[in-house]
């Protein structure tokens, strides 16, 4: 009787987490899962950025992470494209055409709003000399 419960205990042990393995058809493995949440925002490019922005002012803080963040959504379009483009079908062709005309507006939009933060930088500095100059 020992033996047979041990056996039975045995038995339980090796087949309850081999069926608990198994996958279910349509979900995804724990690497997909963590490509989907993964974002620019990953540990990596904030490192990156608050190495690239130590010791700069607002302004050029500003610029820098802008261009940095032009940069990599520019390098993901070019990923996704080549990725597509691998399978060599139309689809990978008006997905490169599309990632391209989005990255050059984003860095479109990204050159303007650096220019205007400039801009806003130049006007403080001119009227920081006005009140400086009449405080002599």
């Amino acid at each position: 009787m020992r033996r047979f419960s041990v056996l039975v205990l045995v038995f339980c042990f090796i087949l309850g987490p081999v069926s608990s393995f198994a996958e279910k058809k349509g979900t995804k493995g724990a690497s997909e899962q963590a490509r989907e949440h993964a974002s620019d925002n990953a540990i990596f490019n904030r490192v990156g950025d608050w190495f690239a922005t130590v010791g700069k002012s607002g302004e050029e803080k500003e610029n820098i992470l802008a261009e940095r963040k032009t940069k990599r959504a520019a390098k993901k379009a070019r990923k996704r494209a080549e990725k597509a483009g691998k399978k060599g079908n139309k689809k990978a062709r008006k997905l490169e055409k599309k990632a391209n005309k989005k990255a050059e507006r984003a860095a479109e939009r990204e050159k303007n709003r650096a220019e205007r933060i400039a801009e806003k930088g130049q006007k403080k500095m001119k009227g920081a000399k006005k009140s400086f100059g009449k405080n002599k």
